[in-house]
């Protein structure tokens, strides 16, 4: 990439930006030698890092870097045999521990958020813990060498503590036995020497050595003889210790050469990891989203550049697909070259694996060379004019641009005459278009409008302004050239109208028309995003909807469930209940099997069934129709009870009818009754002819292969059943078998009390094998 589009679009201050999130030194002096990558496939594998790495942060926070410092200058000096001070080891087992924090948040965060890349970035990292064991049983975390780091060091310095301990006895000592011949009763150090400060007049009279000599010559700093007998010794010892010092430092320092090349990869790593976390902070902070590389096309939403407030006015910018050229232009400080700049510095970023400041993911064309002319270039002392030094720099493009090149061209052909400058624009715009570059060209000249128009390559775009408040509204038109917009501020700001005139009659009738049509233009392309925004609008609120709609049929669809629910719940706690009341009904039938069970008594039974029906809301009474015609013998049902039963009388004033139900007669309201059957016969049915129950129960009962009690619980039932139906006489099938079953079955009926006679049945009808019943109803 060339340096000088670097400087030109300020790459460095997105290289400072990204250094600021760094949390390591070495992730620092990596960011501000950042670059664009050479290789799409490079700067895609940059992309997807740091979108891992984007979404790390915001799940799972920063991760930690304590402890990470460039220790490689360190290690290169271990690797050739020297020895390293205590703090640069300590360095050194910092730097695993932080490193090994590193991976232990990214395996940790790996396990909740998908983290490939970042993971396989990381496995190659060495887990040198026993090298940073080694390093702490030498070395403490103030950097200093511990006293158990060898034997002999334990040793020395206790020696030496002891005998510090025997200098301050003796000092404490003499400062009270000498305290008259002392200036002041403290202990002073000169050097690395214990004197106490004596009265030069008594300095006989203190055996010692003269260290040193106030500036009065009235203090003479004596080292008393015994203090300076063992302060030799303790010299003697700190030089010991020094050695021994040296020599375990010499030791570990050997142990780290071993383990130095990964120690450096360790380095590399998380050199790199601490980048890609730098960028996604960076991303984070502006809002980016991830570009999608493509090969020549760019298409930003809503973008913006980065050193602009978050609330500057985005663009939207398309090159590459339907076109190669895009000529822009409009009013002086519009946002033409921030236009221009922005586009540069974005396409720089994303081949740098850096997320974008845009509305939305945008696409960025990646390419071999980035191409910059923009601002004045005038050099004085190179004799270079403005154009002078615009061709030099063109020139120099068109020596090395090819298809896979980005120029962008401010301001082109400027600096020179209007008629000259244009067609020389237009000539290298040709050239351009015949390589197969992208070009963005700024500019003033109305020719390069029409060449946009005719260039099958080329898109006019311009900057649009607003006349009412004579400001520029920063907003990018693609599609429409701009308009000088001269004459018109010029009015606006109070130039007289003569000379306006005069002004009009210099310019071209087609100049006119031209401004005219863009005029047009731009009105149209206004009213095309106006309708624009309102289908957006619309959109947007039938999605909104939608939405509310989709979540009321969820909330109806768990309703409806909610409901269906309670009904199972409750029909099964009737049911269970239902059952709980008849097994009672049948332990009670079965008490009464001893005595003459009345009707009112099996009445109150069936009552008691009858309970446990759900309430139900009752049919509609007839209103406005005829009571039913009732005669003794029909069919009718009960309708407020649900039940069928037959007329057994009807009142003489036809309002009410006696109906029998089963074993139960009740008076029912002729409007309550639905007739169901017409008689067979007028026949009158009293209380002791034949009861016709509303129950279907069967004329014989099958009990082969039961157990005696099973047999004899069912016998029990189906002859309260068979009283209840008004059945007079049974069959009860039992088989021959060993007759078992048979014996206990007729033993039980002989004294049953819904029982009058049971006999063996007829050959016909089964044999020894069957018991005919008759019931007493």
């Amino acid at each position: 990439m060339i340096i000088r589009s670097l400087e030109a679009l300020e790459y460095d201050w997105v290289r400072q930006r990204v250094a600021d999130e760094a949390m390591s030194s070495l992730g620092k002096q990596l960011a501000q030698t950042m670059s664009p990558f050479s290789f799409r496939a490079e700067a895609e594998s940059a992309l997807a890092k740091v979108d891992e790495a984007y979404r790390c942060l915001l799940r799972a926070g920063s991760p930690p870097f304590a402890g990470v410092t460039d220790i490689r200058p360190a290690l290169s000096r271990a690797k050739v045999g020297g020895v390293l001070g205590a703090d640069q080891v300590l360095a050194i087992a910092q730097f695993i521990a932080g490193g090994r924090a590193f991976r232990q948040f990214i395996e940790h965060a790996a396990t909740e958020i998908d983290l490939p890349v970042l993971s396989e970035l990381l496995a190659p990292m060495a887990d040198l813990r026993r090298t940073e064991q080694e390093i702490r049983q030498v070395v403490s975390d103030d950097g200093q060498v511990l006293d158990h780091a060898s034997d002999v060091l334990l040793q020395l310095r206790s020696e030496r503590r002891r005998r510090e301990g025997e200098v301050r006895t003796t000092l404490d000592r003499l400062l009270r036995t000498h305290q008259k011949l002392l200036q002041e009763p403290i202990v002073a150090m000169r050097g690395p020497y214990y004197c106490l400060p004596v009265r030069v007049e008594h300095k006989n009279q203190l055996r010692g050595i003269v260290r040193d000599v106030s500036s009065s010559g009235s203090t003479v700093f004596i080292e008393p003889r015994a203090v300076s007998e063992i302060g030799e010794r303790i010299r003697e010892i700190e030089v010991l210790e020094e050695r021994e010092i040296e020599r375990i430092l010499q030791q570990i320092s050997a142990v780290i050469a071993t383990v130095s090349e990964e120690l450096e990869t360790n380095v590399a790593l998380l050199e790199q990891a601490d980048l890609i976390f730098a960028k996604a902070g960076y991303a984070r902070r502006i809002g980016g989203k991830r570009p999608q590389l493509t090969d020549g096309v760019w298409r930003l939403h809503g973008a913006r550049h980065p050193q602009l407030h978050p609330a500057g006015v985005p663009i939207d910018v398309e090159l590459g697909a339907d076109f190669r050229l895009l000529i822009i232009t409009g009013p002086n400080t519009g946002g033409k070259t921030v236009t221009l700049k922005t586009v540069g510095l974005l396409t720089l970023m994303a081949m740098s694996g850096l997320f974008l400041p845009t509305r939305r993911e945008s696409e960025i064309g990646f390419c071999r060379d980035v191409f910059v002319d923009i601002g004045d270039e005038q050099s004085i002392e190179q004799s270079l004019s403005t154009f002078s030094s615009h061709m030099k720099n063109i020139i120099q493009m068109l020596q090395q641009v090819d298809e896979k090149s980005l120029v962008l061209l401010d301001e082109l052909g400027a600096g020179t005459d209007p008629a000259e400058g244009s067609a020389l624009a237009i000539a290298i715009l040709d050239r351009l278009t015949q390589v197969g570059a992208r070009v963005m060209a700024t500019t003033h000249y109305a020719e390069l409008k029409g060449y946009a128009f005719h260039n099958s390559h080329a898109m006019n775009a311009s900057m649009e302004f607003d006349l009412a408040s004579l400001r520029p509204t920063y907003r990018l038109l693609m599609g429409v050239p701009g308009r000088s917009n001269a004459l018109a501020i010029a009015q606006r700001l109070g130039l007289p109208d003569d000379i306006l005139a005069a002004a009009r009659e210099h310019v071209a009738e087609t100049d006119v028309h031209v401004e005219e049509l863009i005029g047009k233009l731009e009105a149209a392309n206004r009213e095309a995003e106006r309708l624009r925004d309102e289908a957006a609008r619309a959109w947007e609120d039938a999605r909104a909807q939608m939405e509310q709609l989709d979540a009321r049929e969820t909330a109806l669809d768990k309703e409806l469930a909610d409901v269906r629910e309670r009904a199972r719940n409750e029909a099964a706690s009737i049911v269970e209940k239902a059952q709980q009341e008849a097994e009672r009904i049948i332990r009670e039938l079965r008490q009464m099997r001893h005595t003459t069970v009345k009707d009112h008594e099996l009445v109150e039974l069936r009552k008691g069934l009858e309970g446990l029906v759900p309430e139900r809301k009752a049919s509609p009474r007839r209103s406005g129709k005829v009571s039913p015609k009732l005669s003794v013998g029909q069919r009718v049902r009960v309708i407020s009870l649900g039940q069928k039963g037959d007329v057994v009388e009807v009142a003489p004033d036809s309002k009410s009818a006696l109906v029998q139900l089963g074993a139960m007669r009740m008076k029912v309201v002729v409007n309550d009754l639905e007739v169901l059957a017409e008689a067979v016969e007028p026949v009158a049915i009293s209380h002791s002819k034949k009861r016709v129950g509303n129950k279907d129960v069967r004329m014989q009962l099958d009990v082969r292969g039961e157990t005696v009690e099973d047999a004899l619980m069912r016998i029990d039932k189906y002859l309260d059943d068979a009283v209840v139906a008004g059945l007079a006489r049974i069959v009860i099938i039992h088989g021959k078998g060993t007759g078992a079953l048979k014996t206990a079955i007729r033993r039980h009926l002989q004294g049953h009390p819904q029982v009058k006679t049971s006999e063996p049945a007829a050959q016909s009808e089964g044999g020894d094998g069957a018991t005919v019943v008759s019931v007493r109803i």
